[in-house]
């Protein structure tokens, strides 16, 4: 940890939870600040998502706060395993990966926004984004209590039909999926996962379609090729409800632009076509509530 870092606790619900408070180097006294909100996938800590996303040392160069929230484990005494005791996001009910009934992870992280708002973040300006289960995590808390935050950044997840919630307004929404993915294939289909079961997986382009038509979209995106990606994109930059899909051809389940911490044998490739954690960035600085 940084001499930014501190380590925060919350007594959430009949359970103690923290997260990794990252305060940039420089920052103007009284000034409310933006705040990201970073959810590692499963088997990830604050630490990981530190490490893989690069986030700390943007919010360094542009003056904002990062919180990394930790998930719990599902056996909460035993040792800490990928495989076999990962800490996980209670996304919903629909994947192997995410079903978590008995964790109230939506309370835990509308307590910390109450948390970052006390210690100095703007209530207009909180975003939250996600890697794998933390992006079906993300999708899930933008579902449920869509008024709290400006806008959300998803990767290498899937938003879960039956947790669409009622929608009460749009949330801007952008969303990366690698094309490479072992973990959940880009086209969909079914997949024998590391830690055992085999899956139907959805195809990546699915969660930004409903996203879009949750946000009012009835219309087909456009489109804009780049070099090694292709983007889809529903409104223009800065529109209340805009979504971007983006998909990147050389990347496996792996942070865009950010370290491959798991071997490739098990996530694939990584890539710096692109840095994801720029890119959101720029797309949360043009939303507020």
């Amino acid at each position: 940890m940084s001499t930014g870092d501190q380590i925060i606790y919350l007594d959430a619900p009949g359970i103690r939870r923290r997260y990794v408070l990252h305060r940039p180097t420089v920052v103007h006294q009284g000034t409310p600040l933006p705040a990201v909100i970073m959810l590692d996938g499963r088997g990830g800590t604050p630490w990981t998502a530190m490490k893989s996303t690069g986030w700390s040392a943007l919010a360094d160069d542009e003056g904002f706060l990062v919180a990394y929230p930790e998930a719990t484990r599902i056996d909460p005494h035993g040792p800490l395993h990928f495989l076999t005791n990962p800490q996980m996001w209670n996304a919903g009910s629909g994947g192997s990966d995410a079903e978590r009934s008995h964790v109230d992870d939506v309370g835990f992280l509308n307590l910390l926004l109450d948390d970052l708002i006390q210690r100095g973040a703007d209530p207009a300006r909180l975003y939250m984004c996600g890697f794998s289960n933390g992006a079906s995590m993300t999708f899930r808390f933008a579902s449920e209590i869509p008024e709290r935050l400006a806008a959300l950044g998803t990767v290498a997840g899937h938003f879960r039909q039956n947790q669409a919630g009622h929608p009460t307004r749009p949330i801007p929404l952008a969303h990366y999926f690698g094309m490479q993915d072992p973990i959940s294939p880009f086209h969909g289909g079914l997949v024998k996962l590391p830690w055992g079961p085999t899956e139907l997986r959805p195809p990546a382009r699915d969660s930004a379609v409903s996203w879009a038509n949750r946000n009012g979209w009835s219309h087909p995106p456009t489109h804009e090729a780049g070099e090694g990606y292709y983007r889809e994109r529903w409104g223009e930059p800065g529109h209340p409800a805009e979504v971007v899909f983006t998909a990147i051809e050389d990347l496996g389940h792996v942070w865009p632009g950010g370290h491959r911490l798991l071997p490739e044998a098990l996530v694939g490739r990584p890539s710096d076509r692109l840095s994801a954690t720029r890119e959101l960035w720029a797309f949360f600085s043009r939303h507020s509530l």
